[in-house]
């Protein structure tokens, strides 16, 4: 699995068979921040894209963009995660 960031975001990258392309999804917040590409420039491009559109969406004060400092619960988090793809494959598409 291939890891990007921006801006202080994370992403996590696979490669999707049934879509054909990579798909990735920004990890440590609680929103669903997904986006794809096929090949490496057109997956950072729309990372990117993505990242800077969720922060513009959420300028709002009542919808703060989310950003986890990277502490001891998304550590953990994210290795459950990792451990339960590996775990069951077939239930993390």
């Amino acid at each position: 699995m291939k890891t990007m960031m921006h801006r202080g975001y994370t992403a996590e990258i696979h490669y999707s068979e049934e879509d054909g392309c990579f798909v990735g999804h920004v990890i440590d917040i609680e929103d669903i921040v997904g986006f794809h590409g096929d090949t490496d420039e057109e997956l950072h491009a729309a990372f990117e894209g993505m990242v800077d559109f969720y922060i513009e969406v959420c300028k709002t004060p009542e919808n703060p963009p989310q950003k986890h400092s990277g502490g001891l619960l998304s550590r953990l988090r994210a290795a459950l995660q990792q451990t339960f793809r590996k775990q069951f494959p077939w239930r993390s598409k």
